[in-house]
């Protein structure tokens, strides 16, 4: 995502960069904790790779210190392909319908192998059951989509997967199986009234939202057209609150959410263009205000806020043996005030702010790799098929 490098630019540069380096944990490449106070944690490291991604730093270790931090990934791996936390599961098989707690994880660690260039130990032979049309496209339809956001979440990791398992092993009927299984059964689930996933089975607007940003990547990288863009317009734009942001006092993941729609869909259509380009320099405007006043990250909340504006942000967890998701309440603790995601999120959504709107003072050398899906649009999908 080349650009006039602006100071604006260098001061995200530099705020971002800033607690990277502060997270680190010894001499190792690769190994961070997620916040302060915590010891190495996964999300740290993931996290970790594509700020220093999104900001060309990963371009600028050697393959040996790329191969190091990779197999702090590549550790995580199962003989099935699947990826845990949990050392005592390396042999153990699972039937796809217990993967439901391991997807997101399995999720996190292939776009860090990706971005980082490296490929996994193991076959991914746990998608093997999902190797059909007819089965993919039951399983897509199994979830419960009136919680869109929990659903779209399953679905994204599980196309990450089959991305990987195309590229990195060859399977070529994958594109195939999608087209025919994924594709309608989510055609079927798109509400054309909103131009959302979920909402005609009872999701509110944000959840809709929520869901519909982990949707679209897959249609980006596929190729797939998007229905009913200009209702999409319309439900994104009802989501934004009057500071600029997309959720209760800001919170990392439903601000980048709506920042992502908005740049994509300024991409697709005209319609509400002003107001689109309106509500992305009211984003704009909110997203800096998470920005740490001494240059060291990205506040979890907005620095004019106070905890009684705050909204604690559901996580939702799939916990082994249960058919729905379990949302856990977080980021209340006022005492916790930086995560490395934010110093991902809000850096990332202030390059598709300046990429959708040009005269930011924000434009540079962003990198976007399409591969990590949360970082594949409509300008910079179809990705090449290569590990």
């Amino acid at each position: 995502m080349m650009g006039n490098v602006t100071e604006g630019y260098r001061r995200i540069k530099q705020t971002s960069l800033g607690f990277v380096n502060a997270m680190k944990i010894g001499e190792t490449p690769g190994i961070y904790r997620k916040e302060a106070g915590e010891g190495e944690s996964f999300y740290g490291s993931y996290h970790a790779a594509h700020i220093l991604d999104l900001f060309g730093g990963l371009a600028e270790l050697s393959e040996s210190d790329r191969r190091i931090w990779a197999r702090n990934f590549t550790n995580r791996q199962t003989q099935h392909g699947y990826f845990s936390p949990k050392a005592e599961e390396h042999a153990r098989r699972l039937a796809v319908n217990d993967l439901e707690p391991y997807w997101h994880y399995t999720r996190g660690n292939i776009w860090a192998l990706r971005v980082l260039g490296m490929k996994p130990d193991f076959r991914l032979d746990f998608l093997e059951p999902l190797l059909s049309v007819d089965a993919l496209y039951r399983w897509v339809k199994k979830y419960n989509w009136a919680n869109s956001w929990a659903g779209g979440n399953q679905v994204l990791a599980c196309a990450t997967a089959l991305f990987a398992l195309r590229d990195w092993f060859g399977e070529s009927e994958v594109d195939r199986i999608m087209e025919y299984g994924m594709y309608p059964a989510l055609e079927e689930l798109l509400d054309e009234q909103t131009g959302f996933w979920g909402t005609q089975f009872g999701a509110n607007l944000p959840n809709g939202l929520f869901g519909t940003i982990h949707i679209t990547p897959i249609y980006f990288a596929q190729g797939w057209p998007l229905r009913a863009a200009e209702r999409n317009v319309d439900s994104t734009l009802a989501c934004q609150l009057a500071d600029g942001s997309f959720w209760p006092g800001g919170s990392d993941c439903p601000d980048f959410d709506g920042a992502y729609m908005m740049a994509n869909l300024a991409e697709l259509t005209n319609y509400r263009r002003e107001d689109l380009e309106s509500a992305a320099r009211r984003y704009l405007q909110h997203a800096l205000m998470h920005e740490d006043p001494q240059g060291c990250g990205w506040l979890l909340h907005r620095k004019d806020s106070n905890p009684k504006d705050w909204v604690p942000r559901p996580h939702w967890i799939w916990k082994p043996g249960m058919a729905e998701a379990t949302a856990e309440l977080r980021d209340e603790d006022p005492d916790r005030t930086h995560i490395m995601l934010g110093s991902w999120f809000y850096p990332l959504s202030i390059a598709l702010m300046a990429h959708m709107l040009g005269d930011t003072g924000y434009e540079g050398d962003y990198q976007l790799n399409a591969h990590s899906l949360h970082q594949c649009n409509v300008f910079n999908g179809n990705v090449t098929k290569i590990c």
